[in-house]
């Protein structure tokens, strides 16, 4: 498998993985009751909204709208998906998937670092009240958004490597056809430009013999 189809396949799977994240919940925070621990009264903030564990509460009375965090991890999503898509384009179309993805990655690790940071103030807070039991959990939402954030920026830069050039089998040779062409030796000039030097004949030698 080519480098540059890991990259496709890598940002299919970063987009996928973040649309699924944002109905995953982010956090979870709420009191704990019982002896074992098992009666939990609280919120869950996933991207969309914010649900209650307590059938009688009205969240919406009480928190107003959710942030929807979603939005722009979804559009990151869409652009990622069509990055994935222009890499099958011809060689000299192919900057558009190359800014595509740079694009799409941006915005993801952009919109995922704002919900990180917004559930990291949301967990890290001291509560004043009484209660003992009160307690922040990170959930799985969190890091499913991480790692996609992260597999998206591995795909954006496995996208920008070239198409290896074939290689010809086999001894190469070069072939120098017409009285024009000029072929340079290693470390020397060309042919061509020797100049030519004129050899003067060796004078015959007479042998007189004596009689």
């Amino acid at each position: 498998m080519s480098r540059r189809l890991l990259g496709v396949l890598l940002l299919v799977a970063s987009a996928a993985t973040a649309v699924v994240g944002t109905f995953l919940p982010l956090y979870w925070e709420g009191s704990v009751f019982g002896a074992r621990q098992d009666v939990r009264i609280g919120f869950t903030t996933t991207s969309w909204r914010v649900t209650t564990d307590s059938k009688q509460m009205d969240i919406d009375l009480m928190l107003g709208s959710s942030p929807q965090f979603g939005v722009p991890i979804v559009l990151a999503a869409v652009l990622l998906v069509v990055a994935a898509t222009l890499v099958f384009l011809p060689e000299h179309q192919r900057l558009a998937a190359r800014y595509t993805a740079v694009g799409g990655a941006g915005l993801l690790v952009g919109a995922v670092s704002v919900t990180a940071m917004v559930v990291m103030a949301a967990v890290s807070h001291e509560d004043e009240s009484t209660l003992s039991s009160y307690t922040e959990e990170v959930r799985a939402g969190t890091w499913v958004l991480v790692a996609a954030a992260v597999v998206a920026v591995v795909g954006a830069v496995l996208i920008h490597s070239r198409r290896a050039e074939p290689r010809p089998e086999g001894a190469v040779v070069h072939r120098v056809d017409g009285d024009d062409d000029m072929d340079t030796p290693p470390f020397g000039i060309p042919v061509a430009e020797l100049p030519v030097v004129e050899i003067a004949p060796i004078p015959e030698t007479v042998v007189v013999e004596e009689k």
